[in-house]
């Protein structure tokens, strides 16, 4: 499903945005720190940890008794940096919950959408902090590209698994030990930076949280995302 390629992307992407993106990962990493002040100190898990970029790895280590690092594939200098770290776990596993191998079982073969709801992830046990690091509006887009390649299923019903991906996710998220990134939507502007278009990227509401913080990620300004437009995304941080 090219999970490898696409993280690999993202590392070239932030080397050419660099300067934009580094706004972009101080406000993650800041409002993480704000909302890890207030949880107990022994487990922190963070699901979606990719290239660390937007993580306060450091400051977490120093913190938390246990670090534990969740994503479908750990690139290997990542895996290296970490060393220096004895607190800091890595876990392949795939957090919605199984559907990945699901769909690619079923790529040939219509799946009931009904059954999707059935797909849970499970939180590791004893988690004082859980941070969904701006993976809730990405857990679907590989996996629903990639069963578009087999016309199965309609517009409707890969809404419907978008939608069902993001609500579980969502839900498995526990009150008052959670800090969600996000991004909620998507700005596109031309070449003059005229706003063109507006597009939601999430299919259901946030939870209110404690507090909150918006702002907006120039996520690429060079025009490489989409060859005639510049990308920007709306970012949200919750503590709930």
């Amino acid at each position: 499903m090219q999970f490898i390629s696409d993280q690999a992307g993202i590392m070239r992407r932030y080397i050419r945005e660099k300067q934009n993106w580094d706004i972009h990962i101080k406000e993650v990493k800041d409002f993480i720190l704000k909302s890890s002040k207030t949880k107990k100190k022994n487990k922190v898990v963070v699901l979606g940890s990719g290239w660390l970029l937007d993580l306060p790895l450091k400051e977490l280590s120093g913190s938390f008794k246990e670090v534990v690092l969740i994503d479908i594939y750990h690139p290997k200098q990542i895996q290296q940096k970490a060393k220096k770290f004895p607190n800091i776990t890595f876990q392949i596993d795939d957090i919605t919950g199984g559907l990945i191998d699901f769909f690619y079982n079923h790529r040939k073969q219509k799946a009931l959408i009904s059954t999707i709801e059935s797909f849970k992830y499970k939180i590791p046990e004893n988690t004082d902090f859980i941070i969904s690091l701006n993976i809730l509006c990405q857990l679907h887009i590989i996996l629903v590209d990639y069963l578009k390649k087999y016309n199965l299923y309609s517009d409707q019903e890969l809404k419907m698994i978008e939608k069902q991906i993001q609500l579980s996710h969502i839900n498995m998220l526990p009150q008052e030990k959670s800090c969600l990134i996000t991004d909620f939507e998507e700005e596109i502007y031309d070449s003059e930076n005229n706003l063109v278009g507006i597009n939601p990227l999430l299919h259901l509401d946030l939870p209110e949280g404690n507090y909150s913080k918006n702002w907006q990620w120039k996520f690429d300004s060079l025009m490489t995302y989409r060859p005639d437009a510049k990308t920007f995304f709306n970012t949200t941080a919750i503590d709930f």
